[in-house]
C-alpha cells in the first residue's frame, strides 16, 4: 500500500512539474561521467608525444628517447609496471590526466614470450582509474600485438597472434566481471574488427575498412565513431573517441 501511494504521490508530482529533491549521495551516482580516450603508436618514440585525450594508450614506447617525451607531458600520470624503463612491458604505457582521475588499481599479463629478430615479448597492460569529480570507475586496457602474421608475409606468426587475443579476451571478461566500463586500445597488427563479448568495435569516421590501431569499448558508453588524428611524426595515425558512463 504504502509503494503503492509513494508511486502515486511521485505522479503527481511529475504531472504538476516537480520533482522531489535529491540527495547529494543520489546526485553523485545519477551523474554522468564524459571520458575522452586514445591510441597511439610512436613509431619507437619518434612520434610527438601530445595531449591526444584523457587518457592515452602508447606503443612502442621502447627507446629512451620515448620514454623522455613521456615524461616530458604535463599534467599526465603514467603506469609503466616494468622495473626498467626498457623493460618490454612499459613499451604499452598508459597515460591519464592526474588532476582528473586516481587510479585504484592496474594489471599487466605476458601473452607470449619475445624471439630475436621476430618479436620482443608482448603484454596487456591495465589500469582502472577513479574520476575524481564524479567517483565514476574505467578500466582502460591497451596492447600491441605481434606484426606480419596477416600480410601474407609470416603466416607462422598467427599461432603467437591468436594466443596474444585470448589473453586480452580473458582481460576484458575478467574487468566486466567487475562490473566496470572498460575501454580497449592499441595496435592489433590486423586490418580485421575482432568479436569480443561485451565489447563494440568503434569504426572511424570519414575511413573504410578497420585501421589496425582499434578502440573497442563496453556496449553502451560509446558516444559515436572515432577520429582520426595526425601522425605527429609517428608512421601512424593516432585515434581518439569519447564515452561516457
Amino acid at each position: 500500500m504504502l509503494k503503492l501511494l509513494s508511486s502515486a504521490v511521485l505522479s503527481l508530482l511529475l504531472s504538476l512539474g516537480l520533482r522531489p529533491s535529491t540527495s547529494p549521495e543520489e546526485a553523485t551516482a545519477l551523474a554522468v561521467t564524459t571520458t575522452t580516450v586514445a591510441t597511439h603508436n610512436t613509431w619507437h618514440g619518434q612520434a610527438d608525444m601530445t595531449p591526444l585525450a584523457d587518457v592515452i594508450g602508447w606503443q612502442e614506447v621502447d627507446t629512451a628517447e620515448g620514454h623522455n617525451k613521456l615524461e616530458a607531458l604535463e599534467y599526465y600520470s603514467h603506469f609503466r609496471p616494468g622495473d626498467d624503463r626498457l623493460d618490454a612491458r612499459n613499451s604499452i604505457a598508459i597515460s591519464w590526466r592526474k588532476n582528473k582521475f586516481e587510479k585504484t588499481g592496474d594489471g599487466s599479463r605476458l601473452t607470449h614470450g619475445g624471439e630475436a629478430g621476430v618479436t620482443p615479448s608482448r603484454f596487456v597492460n591495465w589500469v582502472v582509474l577513479k574520476n575524481i569529480a564524479t567517483g565514476a570507475k574505467l578500466a582502460f586496457i591497451n596492447t600491441h600485438y605481434i606484426s606480419g602474421a596477416w600480410n601474407g608475409e609470416h603466416p607462422e606468426r598467427q599461432e603467437r597472434w591468436r594466443t596474444h587475443n585470448a589473453v586480452v579476451r580473458e582481460v576484458v571478461a575478467e574487468l566486466l566481471g567487475r562490473g566496470l566500463p572498460v575501454v580497449l586500445v592499441g595496435d592489433f597488427n590486423r586490418a580485421l574488427s575482432q568479436d569480443i563479448p561485451g565489447m563494440n568495435h568503434l569504426r572511424t569516421a570519414g575511413v573504410d575498412g578497420v585501421p589496425i590501431d582499434q578502440i573497442y569499448v563496453k556496449v553502451g558508453i560509446g558516444t559515436g565513431p572515432a577520429q582520426r588524428l595526425a601522425k605527429d611524426g609517428s608512421d601512424h595515425f593516432a585515434y581518439t573517441a569519447t564515452v561516457e558512463y
